[in-house]
Formats: C-alpha cells, structure tokens, sequence
C-alpha cells in the first residue's frame, strides 16, 4: 500500500506523519522507518520508530533514496512501514509531476515485499499528479 500525506506549505503534513508513525507502533508488525531531510524533527518521532536524516547520508534524487530504501530493506526484512517526508526536496524536484518514476520502483518494492509507504507531496488537491490518483 502507498499513502499520501499531502497539502500546501506549511499545511502541517510532518506533524500528520510522525502523528500517525508514531500510533503505528501500536499495530506495525514489524520495524518503522521514518526518512526526512531535517534533525529538528527527530525528538518528536518515538525513539522505538528508526529515524534517517537522508542529509546524513547524502541523498539527493530518485537513484539514492531507491537504493537507500532498498539497502535498508535488504538488511533488515522487518520492516513494515516507510515514512518518506519532504518527497520532493530529497528528489530535488521540480514539482510533483517529477514522482513517477520513483512511485514506480516503491509501488514495486510494497507488491513484492509486503511493506507499506507513507510519502507527503507538497501541492495541493487540485495539483495531484495522475501518477498519484491511483492510489488515493
């Protein structure tokens, strides 16, 4: 399953996020990854729940955070849920129309591995991109 958080600027989809990774602890089965491209807010997000800085670790576009994801995956078959904040800063792109392709590989990875993501995307509801209709 592939969900999104999405809205303007400053709309509050992080809160919304680490809201619901945080509750999901209550129900995953597994390990939760919550990836964002700012330390500030690693103190609200459970400390039972895996936290990445992609800044720590220098992603920057759709190959990194898909091979980043993967290795994660690959190392560790516990996890259950992926948390990906700020979507388009991490990607460095343009605007939302600029998702496809990694939408593709994760809508991949959640068929053949069982794992669920969670993504915000900066924009609003009239500027959806039809790669991300699918799944609303």
């Amino acid at each position: 399953m592939i969900k999104f958080v999405y809205g303007a600027k400053g709309s509050g989809k992080t809160k919304k996020m680490i809201d619901m990774a945080n509750t999901e602890l209550e129900t995953a089965k597994g390990n939760i990854l919550f990836i964002n491209d700012r330390d500030k807010y690693r103190a609200t997000v459970d400390n039972k729940i895996r936290f990445v800085n992609s800044e720590d670790f220098d992603i920057k576009g759709e190959e990194q955070l898909y091979g980043f994801i993967s290795g994660v995956i690959a190392g560790n078959y516990d996890v259950d849920v992926v948390y990906i904040d700020n979507l388009l800063r991490i990607l460095d792109a343009n605007g939302p129309d600029d998702i496809a392709g990694i939408l593709e590989k994760l809508d991949k990875v959640q068929k053949s591995q069982d794992i669920k993501f969670v993504l915000s995307l900066s924009c609003e509801e009239s500027t959806v991109p039809e790669c991300v209709k699918n799944y609303l």
